[in-house]
C-alpha cells in the first residue's frame, strides 16, 4: 500500500478547527480547545512577558500609563491574544484547570528556557499577589446603536459583569439601594409582589421601570407616595455617564462586588470602531486618561490593589489610526501618550503557527519527508527559484518537513493572495490574509473534495491552481473577477 500525504500528519487532519475566534466566547470547552491549540511561538511569549511585566511593576510603581494597544493584520491573531491574556490575567477556571497553568505549560515546551522562567515568574506574581477581574467584550458585538459611545459601552459591560441591570436607570437604583443596604429586602419584596426573580424581569426595562416603581412606594410610601412616582423621575431624562463617572464607578463597584481585586478591560477591534472618527477617538482618549489617573491617585492611596487595564485590539497600529486623521490628528496628539504599550503581531509567525497546528508531522512522516528531501533537493531547490521576486524562496530540509506539502515560500505568498484580494473592489468582508485563515486553507487544502491531497501519495504539491480553487470554492473571489473569469470559455 502507498504511503499516502494524510498518514503524515500527528494530529487528525479532520478535526474541528475554529476559524473565527470570538473573544467574548465564555463557553468552557471551546476556550479549553481555544487554549490547547493556540501555539506559543517566542516573539508571541516576549509580547505575553513585556505586558505581565508592566502590570506586576505597576503594582508597585503606579502609573497613568495604563492603555496596552495590540494590533495586527485582519485574523493575525490579536483577538486571541488579548482573549488569552485575559483569561490568563484573570487565572479563570476551565474545566477544572486554570488558564495561567495551560498556558504556563506551554512556555515551557514552547519558549526559551530563560523566557519560559520570566514568562512564568510574572505570570504566578499577578495570579498570587494581583487578583484580578477581566472584563472581556467585542465593542462591534455590544453596540446598542451607531451613536452609543464607548464609555456607555464599557460601563453596561462592567454593570453586566459585576451583577447589576445593565439598564442605567435601573442599574443606579441597584446601586443606591445598595448603599442603602436595602437592595436585598427590594429584590425580595418585588419577587413577593411579581412572583418572578428581578434579576429575569429587569431584562425588560421599560416594564421594570414601572413595577420598580410600584415596589418603591410599597417600601418607602413616604418617600415615593404613588406607583409611579420614581418612574415619573426616570421619564425626565434617563440616566448617562461619562468618562469620569465611569471610572470612578468601576472602582467604587468593584470595591463593593469583587474587593480586593484589581480591573482589566479587554475589548475587542476598538481600532474599527473609533476608526476616522474623532468624537470616538476623543472619548477613548478621556476614557484612557481618566482611568490612568483614577488607578495611579487610588493605588498610591491604598482604595486600590492595583491600577485598571484597558487592553484594546485594531487591525491598524495606534499611529497609523491617528494618521489618517489628516489635519485633525493633533486633537488625539494625547492618546499615543496613553497606550505606552504597544504590541503588533506579525506575519512572520504564521509560517510557525500552521506548521504546528495543522501540518505538525508524526515521526514517521519526519523520516519520510527527510528522505524524500535529500533524494530531490537540487530539484526542489530549483522550483523554489522565483525571477524578479524579492521573496525569501529558501528551502531546508526542516521547512520542506514542517511545511509539506507547502512550499516555504507558498505560505507568505498565500496569506498575500488574500490580503491583496480584501482591497480589491467587490471583495467579500470576512476575506482576511491571515493564520486563522492559513490554517483554516492548510486544513482545507487536504479534505476538501477539491483539492483532496490527503489522499494523494507523498511527493504531491500544493500548486497555485489549488489555492485559486479553494478560494473559488469558498466564495472568497471578489464578484468583478469571478464574471471575468467565468467569462472566459465564452470567448
Amino acid at each position: 500500500m502507498s504511503f499516502l500525504i494524510k498518514d503524515l500528519f500527528a494530529k487528525s487532519i479532520e478535526r474541528h478547527i475554529e476559524e473565527v475566534i470570538k473573544v467574548d466566547q465564555a463557553d468552557e470547552e471551546t476556550v479549553y480547545h481555544e487554549l490547547e491549540e493556540y501555539v506559543l511561538t517566542e516573539s508571541i511569549g516576549d509580547h505575553f512577558l513585556t505586558i505581565y511585566r508592566a502590570i506586576s511593576e505597576a503594582k508597585r510603581e503606579p502609573h497613568e500609563g495604563i492603555g496596552i494597544w495590540i494590533s495586527g493584520f485582519f485574523g493575525s491573531g490579536k483577538s486571541s491574544f488579548a482573549k488569552i491574556l485575559g483569561y490568563t490575567v484573570a487565572n479563570r477556571k476551565i474545566l477544572g484547570e486554570t488558564a495561567s497553568n495551560i498556558l504556563k505549560e506551554k512556555a515551557r515546551f514552547s519558549l526559551s528556557p530563560s523566557l519560559a522562567e520570566q514568562f512564568s515568574n510574572y505570570l504566578d506574581f499577578i495570579n498570587k499577589d494581583i487578583p484580578t477581574h477581566v472584563v472581556i467584550f467585542d465593542v462591534s458585538q455590544e453596540r446598542g446603536t451607531r451613536s452609543e459611545r464607548l464609555t456607555q459601552i464599557m460601563y453596561k459591560s462592567l454593570l453586566r459583569e459585576l451583577g447589576y441591570a445593565t439598564d442605567f436607570d435601573l442599574a443606579e437604583l441597584e446601586i443606591a439601594l445598595e448603599a442603602d443596604g436595602e437592595l436585598g429586602r427590594f429584590i425580595e419584596e418585588f419577587e413577593k409582589v411579581y412572583g418572578k426573580p428581578w434579576t429575569k424581569r429587569r431584562k425588560m426595562a421599560t416594564r421594570a421601570i414601572s413595577e420598580a416603581s410600584a415596589i418603591l412606594h410599597r417600601l418607602y410610601p413616604s418617600v415615593y407616595p404613588s406607583e409611579d412616582s420614581w418612574a415619573r423621575t426616570v421619564s425626565k431624562g434617563r440616566a448617562d455617564i461619562s468618562p469620569n463617572d465611569l471610572a470612578e464607578r468601576a472602582f467604587e463597584l468593584m470595591q463593593r462586588r469583587k474587593p480586593g481585586q484589581a480591573l482589566m478591560f479587554v475589548i475587542d477591534e476598538v481600532g474599527q470602531y473609533v476608526s476616522q472618527d474623532v468624537d470616538r477617538m476623543l472619548d477613548l482618549q478621556a476614557i484612557v486618561q481618566v482611568f490612568g489617573r483614577e488607578s495611579k491617585n487610588r493605588v498610591k492611596k491604598g482604595k486600590a490593589p492595583a491600577p485598571c487595564w484597558i487592553v484594546v485590539t485594531s487591525q491598524e497600529k495606534l499611529n497609523e489610526v491617528v494618521d489618517a486623521l489628516g489635519s485633525r490628528k493633533i486633537e488625539l496628539a494625547r492618546l499615543q501618550d496613553r497606550f505606552p504599550i504597544r504590541i503588533d503581531l506579525k506575519q512572520s509567525d504564521i509560517t510557525e503557527i500552521t506548521s504546528k497546528r495543522v501540518l505538525q508531522k508524526n515521526e514517521r512522516g519526519k523520516k519520510v519527508l527527510s528522505e524524500l528531501f535529500k533524494k530531490h533537493e537540487g530539484r526542489l531547490k530549483n522550483i523554489c527559484q522565483l525571477e524578479r521576486s524579492g521573496r525569501n524562496t529558501e528551502i531546508t530540509g526542516q521547512t520542506f518537513v514542517d511545511l509539506y506539502p507547502y512550499l516555504p515560500y507558498q505560505i507568505d505568498l498565500c496569506i498575500d493572495i488574500v490580503s491583496g484580494l480584501r482591497l480589491r473592489r467587490g471583495a467579500h468582508q470576512h476575506i482576511g490574509g491571515s493564520n486563522r485563515t492559513m490554517i483554516k486553507q492548510a486544513q482545507q487544502m487536504l479534505i476538501n473534495p477539491r483539492t483532496n491531497l490527503a489522499e494523494k501519495p507523498v511527493g504531491e504539491l500544493v500548486t497555485l491552481d489549488k489555492v485559486f480553487e479553494l478560494l473559488y470554492a469558498g466564495d472568497l473571489i471578489p464578484s468583478e473577477i469571478v464574471r471575468e473569469l467565468d467569462d472566459v470559455p465564452k470567448r
